[in-house]
């Protein structure tokens, strides 16, 4: 069942942290986009449950975006959040991943944290990509909410997985 992005996104913090690398918010949304796209090309299903879009520089999930902009170019200090129902309050999105979520969030994150976010940004962009198929084919470059469909990423991302065999 596919997860929370800020579920995913604490798992990449956690993980990126005790592996001594900090994210900022444009490194953050890259790495969980390959997260995802590696656990879709992988699995054949979705592990966020929500959509990726087509920004400037490369696949960004809005609400990721939303909660750690505060955060500008610096690496983030916090974790995503959702509201308390039973107090009110703004608590850090619990992770409760399975064991092959897990293993994906860990080996992906690993690779892709020690990169910096401009070469992140390199990366998402290749010619091809989905990031690149999606914004080559927008009318105009400022079409907010261009989501980046997963069958579009599972399919270049499994079409990587073939070659490496």
């Amino acid at each position: 069942m596919p997860r929370d992005v800020r579920e995913v996104a604490n798992a990449v913090l956690d993980c990126a942290e005790g592996a001594g690398y900090r994210l900022t918010n444009l490194a953050l949304n890259k790495v969980v986009y390959f997260v995802h796209a590696w656990f879709l090309a992988q699995y054949a299903e979705p592990l966020v449950d929500s959509k990726f879009e087509a920004w400037q520089y490369g696949p960004v999930h809005p609400q990721i975006y939303r909660q750690m902009k505060r955060f500008r170019e610096q690496p983030i200090d916090g974790r995503l959040t959702k509201i308390d129902l039973d107090s009110g309050e703004d608590v850090p999105f619990a992770v409760c991943l399975s064991e092959r979520e897990r293993e994906v969030v860990e080996r992906v994150t690993l690779f892709y944290a020690r990169h910096s976010a401009s070469k992140l940004v390199q990366i998402s962009h290749e010619p091809g990509a989905p990031w690149d198929q999606v914004w080559s084919s927008a009318e105009s470059t400022a079409c907010p909410g261009m989501e980046i469909p997963d069958q579009v990423t599972e399919s270049y991302y499994r079409g990587k997985l073939a070659k490496r065999s």
